[in-house]
């Protein structure tokens, strides 16, 4: 594929900067003498607010509080970590499939409170072009996500176009027992800074070529990719408008691509993709 083509590929993208930066990047390691093995193309995608609106809350934070609805008054969680030590006792003991099976039953009834949308629809579009071009260049995506693996997981396949196991996350311990996988309330080591390089690297076996993220906790990812693409929320109308200073001077220092979600962005949701499969 040229660049006009993978221009055509990508609608949501308006012509820019930040467009041609990716584009031109696309076509320089994946054709002529240049070009990367297909054991190479590796591209590497934090989750939240990344590939998917996280505000006011993460979807795995509605996830626990429809989990724990009815039980009392319920603080909002200070933050996605806390957000996983709570799912993490609250269904220790149970298996693997049962973990499944409530977190599908959620995505399939749940919508954003302001945009009126169920979450495998949350989705930024532009995104979703991206890993469908970055799949016809032969690439391995990969979703290194803070969140529970396991969770997203679930609608990787029908919001996202992914395999399962491209879904890099944070999860707890599981143990074997009579055949089938039992969590416990112990947490691996998170997905989140160092950790999304380490899990990439113990799944993949290689760093990325290509990154994006939007929060400092995607730094390190970020610092390993040849290409780093960074989401800056500044849209307050169609999203949410707000930013990671540390991430952005990091973004300035090493001169990677910002990404604007009000000037880069024509469309920002898909018009279908998710839920029908669940």
């Amino acid at each position: 594929m040229d660049i006009e083509e993978l221009g055509r590929r990508m609608p949501s993208w308006r012509d820019g900067p930040a467009k041609r930066a990716l584009t031109e990047f696309l076509v320089e390691v994946t054709q002529g003498e240049s070009a990367l093995a297909v054991s190479e193309r590796v591209a590497a995608f934090d989750n939240d607010g990344t590939m998917a609106c996280e505000r006011p809350h993460t979807t795995l934070s509605e996830f626990l509080a429809a989990c724990t609805q009815g039980q009392g008054p319920q603080a909002p969680p200070a933050s996605g970590h806390e957000v996983l030590r709570e799912l993490a006792e609250l269904f220790q003991g149970q298996t693997t499939a049962q973990y499944d099976l409530a977190a599908r039953a959620f995505l399939r009834e749940a919508v954003h409170l302001r945009f009126q949308r169920p979450y495998p629809l949350l989705t930024f579009q532009p995104m979703l072009e991206l890993v469908d071009v970055l799949h016809a260049l032969e690439f391995s995506v990969f979703m290194c996500t803070d969140s529970s693996r396991d969770f997203m997981r679930v609608m990787a396949g029908p919001a996202y176009g992914l395999r399962r196991e491209h879904v890099i996350g944070s999860e707890v311990q599981l143990t074997a027992v009579n055949g089938q996988l039992v969590r416990t309330a112990t947490l691996e080591q998170l997905d989140d800074g160092p950790g999304k390089t380490v899990h990439l690297w113990d799944r993949a076996g290689v760093m990325p070529v290509l990154a994006a993220g939007n929060a400092a906790g995607d730094i390190e990812m970020l610092e390993a990719a040849r290409f780093a693409m960074v989401v800056h929320h500044d849209d307050p109308t169609r999203e949410y408008a707000y930013d990671d200073p540390r991430l952005l001077a990091k973004a300035r220092e090493h001169d990677w691509t910002i990404v604007s979600m009000k000037t880069d962005f024509v469309d920002l949701w898909p018009a279908a993709r998710g839920k029908e499969a669940l």
